[in-house]
């Protein structure tokens, strides 16, 4: 189920997403916005695992070497 939000955004904003929406949504806003904000999300999430396997620059050599001896 959707949500319905209220969003303040400059007048330059508001016009790049309606232009931009025009584009690639046929108008759309919300589905841009819905759309931004999930490749955004996306994006954290990548960032977050490259930052967790960089902090343990052995784990997957090591989880590759358990994979073949168990």
């Amino acid at each position: 189920m959707k949500e319905r939000l209220s969003l303040s955004v400059d007048p330059p904003t508001a016009q790049y997403l309606t232009s931009r929406a025009g584009r690639e949504t046929k108008g759309n806003v919300s589905a841009l916005v819905d759309r931004l904000v999930r490749a955004a999300q996306l994006a954290e999430s990548v960032r977050a695992e490259a930052h967790w396997y960089a902090e343990r620059p052995d784990y997957a050599e090591a989880a590759e070497a358990e994979r073949y001896t168990g």
